[in-house]
């Protein structure tokens, strides 16, 4: 899972759907474009925008910012990880 143990994928596709307006299915869709993305290790930040952009049908603008929102979640969802790892 790119998201970690902490936040699951309806975790995830909850809070990118409030920080970015999107509704679950799409929020769904960004959530496994993401994660064949990563697992392919293809991080290439204008790969996965068009990705999002095709799969949502919204402009490059629009998936820029589903895209950050997204990268933004993964990556407090990280970090709670990695400091509950030096709170035990």
């Amino acid at each position: 899972n790119v998201i970690g143990d902490k936040m699951n994928a309806e975790d995830f596709i909850a809070q990118l759907t409030q920080e970015t307006g999107i509704d679950a299915s799409q929020a769904a869709s960004v959530n496994g474009i993401l994660e064949s993305t990563f697992l392919a290790g293809n991080k290439n930040k204008d790969t996965i925008t068009k990705l999002i952009s095709e799969k949502l049908g919204v402009d490059e603008a629009k998936a820029d910012m589903i895209y950050n929102a997204a990268i933004g979640i993964i990556s407090s969802g990280v970090l709670d990880k990695v400091t509950g790892l030096f709170k035990k």
